[in-house]
């Protein structure tokens, strides 16, 4: 393996642990004196500064480079992190959790995704996939980790912990980056970026990442209204995160054997297919099997989309590509966990949740074939690196 992508995958197993925010959220909003509805908000401060710091980071990247950026990152979540769980006031954790932990994830993920969109074409989506698995597995493993470690040892010494961890795991991808020469200010820029591919990619994203972002915000409310068991209801869940995973790591290296345009409309297809699933019978195989599929399909869509994105831009445009690209995920994230609770809440799950997600679709759908992509009749791309 390349070791700009190992240290990709280092980079974003310790900034994907973000996402395992809300083990810690209720024991900590409860202990500094915070409302009960802080840990989600904590978390939605940290996804609006990921978003801002992995544009800066695209724009950062060719003058500052791959190293200094992680080494930044490794220090804002140690501090980010260590301060939330030394420090007895809610700000500590608006502040260390939501700003500065939420901005060193957000930059590690961009250079993350720039050094696998470095790979040679032909192998660019299997590093892409490897690359954006290693976040999703980052969650993973601190759900599997932290329950007992909480129980035994408290919050604040887990935070602690987490922070040494993370930043260390940030500061060893650091060391494994590309010791880059920074490029002169006014010359980093490949010229002007494409704009109408801006936007069809900005479509693609948003609309095929919005499926997946819906049944995770509402994954647990859907499995009970299906009449499943409380066993079935955990299984349904855990498909759905197992399907992102496995979604990330396949989906990238089959592209690279059957093209970016097959394998993303073999996604969305997916899908479709899985969101009408939500929406049928109750069958428990059938539930299920829906779950499974939204989670493999979101998992490659968010996979493959950065793979495309090179392909289409270049390696030198896209730092600066992917992050305009990656807004219309931020975007998708906001507006699809809304429609999905204001549904819920109003009792219209079956029908209305397929339809919204279906409908989410056909943008993206008409994007990709609108998409100029390279190597549509073959795979990998042609783009030089």
């Amino acid at each position: 393996m390349e070791r700009p992508v190992v240290s990709g995958a280092v980079a974003n197993l310790a900034a994907g642990t973000l996402f395992g925010w809300s083990l810690f959220a209720e024991q900590a909003a409860a202990d500094v004196g915070a409302p009960g509805s802080a840990g989600a908000a904590v978390f939605a401060v940290s996804i609006a500064v990921f978003t801002a710091a992995l544009l800066a980071a695209g724009r950062a990247l060719p003058a500052v480079g791959p190293r200094r950026l992680l080494g930044g990152a490794a220090g804002l979540a140690a501090g980010g992190l260590g301060g939330a769980a030394a420090v007895p006031h809610p700000l500590a954790l608006w502040g260390g959790v939501g700003v500065l932990f939420g901005a060193a994830s957000g930059l590690a993920y961009g250079v993350a995704v720039g050094l696998a969109a470095r790979s040679t074409s032909s192998r660019r989506g299997t590093a892409t996939g490897l690359v954006v698995a290693a976040y999703a597995a980052g969650p993973v493993l601190l759900g599997l980790t932290a329950p007992g470690a909480l129980a035994a040892a408290g919050w604040r010494a887990c935070l602690g912990a987490l922070a040494v961890v993370v930043g260390g795991l940030l500061a060893g991808a650091a060391l494994l980056a590309p010791a880059d020469r920074p490029v002169r200010r006014g010359t980093a820029a490949a010229g002007p970026l494409p704009r109408r591919t801006l936007v069809l990619l900005w479509v693609l994203f948003a609309g095929g990442a919005a499926p997946g972002l819906l049944v995770f915000a509402v994954a647990a409310p859907v499995a009970a209204d299906r009449g499943l068991t409380s066993g079935a209801a955990g299984a349904a869940v855990s498909l759905l995160a197992a399907g992102n995973l496995v979604g990330r790591l396949v989906a990238g290296w089959w592209s690279d054997r059957i093209g970016r345009p097959a394998a993303l409309a073999t996604a969305l297809g997916v899908a479709a297919v899985s969101a009408v699933g939500l929406g049928g019978p109750t069958v428990p195989w059938l539930v299920l099997g829906a779950f499974a599929g939204t989670g493999l399909a979101y998992g490659a869509v968010s996979a493959l989309v950065p793979a495309v994105t090179a392909d289409q831009v270049g390696v030198r445009a896209f730092p600066r590509a992917y992050g305009r690209v990656f807004t219309g995920w931020g975007c998708a994230g906001l507006v699809a966990p809304l429609a999905g609770g204001v549904l819920t809440g109003a009792g219209a799950q079956r029908p209305a949740l397929a339809l919204v997600a279906l409908g989410s679709l056909l943008p993206a759908v008409a994007a990709l074939a609108l998409l100029d992509v390279p190597g549509r009749r073959r795979a990998g791309g042609s783009v030089p690196t």
